[in-house]
């Protein structure tokens, strides 16, 4: 294949209308699109349930942040494996006519983790980054693996700051959720069944998740199996009547520390108390006339919008959607912000990291000018002296693993308010120890640090791993267009900035923009969903892309697992969720929000 053959633009896709789109190579519309009209608005999560904790907001006249704090806190009641009251998270905020915000509540180290607190192991895991192996993985599984978490801190601040009802009416269905019970369906079986041995390790979590020492099931196909959570519904309650106090003190508290602190964790009072979640400006990145919005410092939303920044160098609209020129030019700059994102990104209050430098256009059009239409162009990371910085992690890009952990919800209210949150306990099931007596699941987030000292993602102490959370929102002239994020590990950041170029530059509504067929970067090699056309493949690979083909299914993450809301020209809304998982799409027809807090 030539230059001139990548060059030609294949077909001008104009900007649809409603109810018209651009063809889109390896998609099928599989399920109704969720649409509401203006003035409504819209809530969209990884379950039905957390969905409609969303909507329930909506319609008492909450606004995005209401809705998204329900969310936040059903999430973790109904899908307890991605997030939860023991995990960290990141919203993205954008009230008309502002600038986005983010509301930071990540997991941080406790004070007393220190860089050589997990003996290593010899050999390396090149699933993660190629850090070396750890002892009984003890940063993997376990007590020693628990960083302080935010998610508690995190709700109750944005509910504070930007929502307008009263905590208790919002928790109200993640209370309702843990105290009834919920169905337990296909995918609750699968994924417990996946991670039994884990669960089975840790006695409080085989109590919880393991009623009576079985896997949760359907015993009879038109009887439902009802889930109850009774400790967590009694956490969720205190919490509603004492706010985040009830969780970083109290009996919670002190359930959670001396369960951590007596088996061999380094977790003390101090963590909790201590913790605070903050609200900061977003990263941003202007793409074609829009501010695509993001967390910034040592997340995945960095990576993304130095991915975006490179692209701006490309007119994508000039070809085919997912046209070989089109993914040939995505893979590039995925590729160049990925080798900086391992190079460089760490927690920048720890570490000198070259975020204004990275994140430049004048940096971004270096990037861009290093890609060459007949051929893969190398994509090293970027010189030091350029972005002057001194260290680098030298580490190998990872292998390849399925992401599938964490969740995603996003929320746009009739008055255009738009939310983006994504939220994790990092692995799914997390460190699988559950504190006694609680029902609260802990974060294994001492994952994301490097065990070796000396480099810049080393353990120290109330220091931030690396993340890869990427939530997004998409505004132009202070108005969003959309809200969009996905689970799914490192996979998220390539699948994210892909929505947000299908509505950008394709004019795509939901669904095709959720679900079109996305490739990933983070690897060594170019992963292409199997749904693209073998010829898209085969010319890839002809370029010089290592291109592994994967197929898509039921439950899978191969490239992620997303949902998000369009905003259109008239207002209307447009949901998608994810065809592969439960993700659902409610709309809420337009109805009066209630004044914010004074």
């Amino acid at each position: 294949m030539t230059a001139a053959d990548h060059t030609t633009p294949d077909t001008t896709i104009l900007w649809p209308a409603l109810g018209e789109r651009p063809e889109v190579t390896g998609w099928v519309q599989t399920r109704t699109e969720a649409r509401v009209a203006s003035g409504g608005g819209m809530a969209a999560a990884k379950t039905p349930l957390a969905t409609e904790a969303g909507a329930e907001m909506l319609r008492a006249g909450g606004n995005a942040v209401d809705a998204a704090v329900a969310m936040g806190f059903a999430s973790g009641v109904v899908e307890p494996w991605g997030s939860g009251l023991g995990g960290g998270g990141y919203m993205v905020i954008q009230v008309p006519g502002e600038a986005a915000v983010v509301v930071e509540y990540p997991m941080v180290a406790p004070a007393g983790a220190t860089p050589d607190m997990f003996p290593l192991a010899g050999g390396t895991d090149p699933n993660l980054f190629g850090w070396p192996n750890v002892v009984e993985s003890a940063n993997l599984i376990g007590h020693r693996s628990v960083a302080v978490p935010g998610t508690v801190a995190g709700l109750t601040l944005a509910l504070e700051r930007y929502g307008t009802k009263p905590l208790a009416e919002v928790m109200a269905p993640a209370i309702r959720y843990a105290s009834d019970g919920i169905p337990v369906d296909v995918s609750w079986t699968y994924v417990t069944a996946r991670y039994l041995a884990a669960l089975s390790r840790f006695p409080e979590s085989a109590r919880v998740f393991l009623p009576n020492g079985a896997i949760p099931y359907n015993e009879q196909q038109l009887v439902p199996t009802i889930f109850r959570q009774p400790d967590l519904a009694r956490t969720l309650e205190a919490i509603a009547a004492g706010g985040r106090d009830a969780f970083y003190g109290g009996d919670v508290a002190d359930s959670i520390v001396s369960h951590l602190a007596g088996n061999g964790s380094v977790f003390a009072q101090g963590d909790l108390t201590g913790y605070e979640a903050r609200v900061v400006p977003a990263a941003s990145a202007s793409y074609r006339g829009y501010d695509v919005y993001s967390p910034g410092g040592a997340t995945g939303g960095t990576t993304l919008i130095q991915s975006l920044n490179i692209l701006s160098g490309f007119d994508l609209a000039e070809h085919r959607h997912n046209s070989v020129a089109h993914l040939h030019v995505l893979a590039h700059a995925f590729r160049a912000a990925f080798a900086d994102r391992f190079a460089y990104l760490a927690d920048p209050t720890y570490i000198d990291v070259p975020l204004d430098a990275l994140l430049s256009a004048d940096y971004a059009a270096e990037r861009a000018m290093a890609f060459a239409w007949d051929r893969v162009a190398p994509t090293a990371s970027g010189d030091r002296d350029r972005l002057g910085v001194t260290h680098g992690l030298a580490a190998s890009i990872p292998g390849y693993v399925t992401g599938g952990s964490t969740t995603h919800f996003s929320a746009i209210d009739g008055a255009g308010m738009a939310v983006s949150t994504t939220q994790t306990l990092l692995s799914l099931f997390g460190s699988a120890v559950t504190a006694p007596g609680t029902g609260v699941l802990l974060n294994n987030g001492m994952m994301w640090f490097d065990p070796e000292p000396g480099r810049p993602n080393s353990v120290e102490g109330g220091k931030r791993p690396l993340s890869n959370m990427a939530p997004v929102v998409i505004a132009r002239d202070g108005q969003a267009i959309g809200s969009l994020g996905a689970s799914g590990g490192r996979l998220i950041m390539n699948c994210n900035a892909q929505i947000a170029m299908n509505m950008v530059d394709f004019g795509l509504s939901g669904m095709p923009a959720v679900n079109a067929p996305r490739i990933d970067t983070s690897t060594r090699n170019l992963l292409v969903s199997g749904r693209l056309p073998r010829q898209t493949r085969d010319d890839l690979a002809t370029l010089g892309h290592p291109v592994v083909a994967l197929n898509e299914g039921p439950g899978s993450s191969q490239f992620s697992s997303p949902v998000g809301i369009r905003r259109h020209e008239d207002g209307t809304l447009s949901g998608g969720a994810d065809i592969f998982y439960t993700a659902t799409a409610i709309g809420v027809p337009g109805s009066a929000i209630t004044e914010g807090r004074d």
